[in-house]
């Protein structure tokens, strides 16, 4: 008798979230498929590709200035530290500190490692908030952590080179972009503003390359302004078109690598994408969900009343950041009232911080003085 082995019916099942598989090739998309994955694949990406068009435009400085002569910017691995409070004409992010001196740039860690100083900054109020790509926090660099002065390296997620000697302390970012933004309190005092230079002009970011273990120093008071186009219309700087967005959202996929579970994530928005090259019907409905996703589920993340969860009627919507640490937001105006600040800038070191979440990967803060008066247009 003649006997073969049996096949077990068992198909096997994904141990790793890596093994999860996408759809099949040639898969068919109808629209309403299509509108649906691009609705989720716009809210998820919509952080990257904000960060992939910021980081290009800061590219384009070539040195550290202020463009128009108020926002901080640098070319690629270094950064802009400004030498006094931010004037209110920028708009490049929402509701800036009214109460430190602020620094910022934008990094492509693939390319090379960034070195930065920390000074002694004695018994002053500092921080150096270290963003990825998805605008979530990788580092704890500040007062508030115990920081001890010294320099530091920040690498990218597949850095494994050897760490130079003199380097206090190496952080990584999870993507190869990041962005940093020192900010250091200074008092409302003229006497402040002279003494608060001494040590905003140590702080220095450069590439890896640089590095020599010699403290280097910057008189940030006398960086050049760069001419930029007249801002029409208020808020904060659209940094996202969704007319391109799917475009772009190809090579964001690319610099950005999944987290883990999020493989079939990619294979998922990635056979949408791949269709959208041949089928001009799936690219016309990927721009018009854009379009509307923007207005329909962005749009709203900026106003405050959509910030946060409300609890009881005290007038303060509180929420949890990222940490699980709270923070407390100021209560939002009536719909029908848009505000901006005004007034003069007095010492205080109260502040009110409010968290704005785009998606659960991403949060953008702002932070607001209680001792800033609000000007309200209705």
């Amino acid at each position: 008798m003649i006997t073969e082995d049996a096949q077990a019916p068992q198909i096997p099942l994904p141990t790793s979230p890596a093994e999860v598989p996408g759809p099949a090739p040639g898969t068919a998309m109808t629209t309403p498929y299509v509108q649906a994955v691009a609705r989720m694949a716009y809210v998820w990406g919509w952080p990257l590709v904000n960060s992939l068009n910021r980081r290009a435009a800061f590219a384009k400085a070539p040195e550290p200035g202020r463009n128009g002569g108020v926002l901080p910017v640098a070319p690629t691995g270094r950064i802009a530290m400004l030498s006094d409070y931010i004037k209110p004409d920028q708009n490049f992010v929402t509701c800036t500190n009214q109460d430190v001196v602020y620094g910022a740039g934008y990094f492509a860690l693939d390319n090379d490692p960034v070195v930065f100083q920390v000074p002694d900054f004695g018994d002053r109020f500092w921080v150096y908030a270290l963003y990825d790509a998805r605008t979530d926090e990788f580092a704890s660099i500040g007062k508030p952590y115990g920081t001890k002065p010294g320099f530091y390296l920040i690498v990218g997620p597949g850095w494994n080179g050897k760490t130079p000697a003199g380097i206090t302390a190496v952080v990584r970012s999870s993507t190869e972009t990041a962005f940093g933004a020192p900010r250091v309190f200074r008092d409302d005092t003229p006497e402040d503003l002279r003494a608060v230079q001494a040590v905003i002009n140590q702080i220095v970011f450069y590439p890896l390359s640089e590095f020599d273990g010699k403290l280097k120093t910057k008189d940030w008071s006398s960086i050049p302004d760069f001419p930029v186009p007249k801002s029409s219309g208020a808020g904060e700087a659209p940094w996202v078109d969704p007319m391109t967005f799917f475009d772009q959202l190809p090579e964001v996929m690319r610099l950005v690598l999944p987290m883990p579970g999020e493989e079939a994530l990619y294979a998922w928005i990635g056979s949408v994408l791949d269709g959208a090259r041949t089928d001009p019907q799936i690219k016309k409905t990927l721009q018009e969900t854009a379009v509307s996703a923007e207005k329909e589920l962005i749009t709203p993340l900026f106003q405050w009343r959509h910030n946060g969860a409300q609890r009881g009627t005290d007038g303060i919507r509180r929420s949890t950041t990222r940490d699980g640490g709270p923070t407390i937001s100021i209560a939002p105006a009536p719909p029908s009232r848009t505000c901006t600040t005004t007034g003069r800038r007095r010492p205080n070191t109260s502040t009110r911080t409010t968290t704005l979440r785009v998606s659960s990967s991403t949060a953008r803060t702002a932070t607001r003085s209680p001792s800033r008066r609000a000007k309200c247009h209705r």
